[in-house]
């Protein structure tokens, strides 16, 4: 099912400031050569504000297109510069970084060969030190090598590696990382179907809670999916990870990418259909367009449905952002399968979200995890608003009116699980995730 493409022209993205409501985007310089399927990450060192893009494919599409090559963005003189390359033999796509500690980490991925094994799942773990730029040794490999996977980090602590692709097909292990004492361990699985075991998904994680989307299932020509998965980690042993049915969304997605802004997970990009490394679908081998679309779940709401934006782009592995709520974006697949070098500033504001809930008051809650009973404290000037009891999936249970800031709520008619509380109060709306456990 491998095959070569065709060198393709190269074209730029152009240079002007596009806009629409909610989002402007800002071209940045862009990478110093078009990049593609590449792990990507984005910290704050010494003050300003970086990014990073790790190996990947290049210009051409080819196995031979594939590259160790890596960069380094500096937001405050708006420019990228040259870092050794990735310390491996052969370069590699499908990878993913993320940071942790000043460190990034940059784990799985395959390498492409033009015979037999034709692709090769890695279990490497590279580090690099972000204040110095120098690259540690190697971490501990990962126990079951994988590619295309969804990696977040949990609580600046943990590295979650969820399903993906090893050698010959899609796992359904929960692989996490601890950088502190350079070791794997295994969470519970993701339930062992096609619903859930996908290569080419993207996902973060928010409070506790692990969230993917899309990707494509083992099977005839690799049919891309459509569901959004969440799993609920246990904050006393983040190695529980409760994984809750599947939400629909009627909307296929491979290989986007993604972040967080505002507490809700947004999928920016990708292609409806899948494809391999060559931009070329598995079902036919027609060029595959990417999506010039953003999605957006509210964790308080459920699905809130899809925007369009200024750009199409597909093949990202990874987006990233800063405390000031930017996001950035560099490189991916455009139309016609070229190859992007341009780079973005992305200033969104949330799908559906008044600007005046930026700034949200306080939502305690009393205990945190709970068992048959909370006590919730509002804000003062909450009298009047709307208090509302949402499943982890978005399902409104109980809606009360608020009259008073301290409210009651019984829970003996619910199961153990997530919970998230969501007040209403004139034009404001705050959120808090809370637990029941039996």
């Amino acid at each position: 099912m491998w095959r070569s493409a065709e060198l393709l022209l190269l074209t730029l993205l152009a240079g002007a400031l596009h806009a629409q409501p909610g989002w402007t985007w800002t071209p940045l310089a862009p990478l110093p050569r078009p990049m593609a399927n590449h792990a990507f990450c984005t910290a704050t060192v010494n003050g300003d504000e970086r990014a990073y893009a790790f190996m990947g494919i290049t210009t051409g599409l080819t196995s031979d297109s594939i590259t160790l090559r890596a960069y380094q963005y500096e937001s405050s003189i708006d420019a990228w510069r040259v870092l050794p390359d990735v310390p491996d033999t052969l370069g590699r796509v499908a990878s993913a970084a993320s940071v942790v500690n000043g460190v990034a980490y940059v784990i799985g991925g395959y390498h492409v060969f033009d015979g037999p094994p034709f692709e090769l799942s890695s279990d490497r773990v590279h580090r690099f030190d972000l204040a110095s730029g120098v690259w540690l040794p190697d971490g501990a490999p990962v126990p079951v090598p994988i590619d295309d996977q969804v990696q977040a980090v949990w609580r600046d602590s943990l590295i979650y590696v969820v399903t993906g692709w090893s050698d010959g097909t899609n796992v359904p292990d929960v692989q996490v990382y601890d950088p502190a004492n350079d070791a794997w361990q295994s969470a519970t699985p993701v339930p062992n179907n096609n619903l859930y075991k996908v290569f080419g998904a993207s996902g973060t994680i928010v409070g506790d809670t692990i969230y993917y989307y899309g990707g494509a299932s083992l099977g005839f020509n690799f049919p891309a999916q459509d569901e959004l998965r969440m799993g609920i980690i246990d904050p006393a042993d983040p190695l529980q990870v409760t994984w809750l049915p599947p939400v629909s969304t009627g909307r296929t997605v491979y290989r986007p990418g993604c972040f967080t802004l505002a507490g809700r997970p947004h999928w920016l990009g990708g292609s409806s259909v899948s494809y391999n490394y060559d931009g070329l679908a598995y079902a036919g081998g027609a060029v595959v367009p990417p999506l010039a679309e953003v999605a957006v779940y509210d964790p308080g709401g459920g699905w809130l449905g899809v925007e369009t934006t200024p750009e199409a782009v597909m093949d990202l592995r990874g987006m990233g952002g800063w405390p000031g709520g930017e996001v950035m974006l560099a490189g991916g697949i455009g139309p016609d399968t070229t190859v992007l070098a341009s780079a973005w500033r992305i200033d969104p504001l949330p799908l559906g979200v008044p600007a005046a809930s930026e700034s949200q008051p306080i939502i305690q809650v009393f205990p945190n995890p709970a068992r048959d009973r909370i006590t919730v404290l509002l804000p003062p000037g909450s009298e009047g608003g709307v208090l509302e009891l949402f499943s982890a999936v978005g399902q409104r249970l109980e809606v009360f009116d608020v009259e008073d800031v301290t409210v009651q709520i019984d829970l003996s008619g619910h199961p153990a699980g997530t919970y998230v509380l969501q007040l209403s109060s004139g034009s404001t709306v705050s959120r808090v995730r809370f637990w029941s456990v039996d």
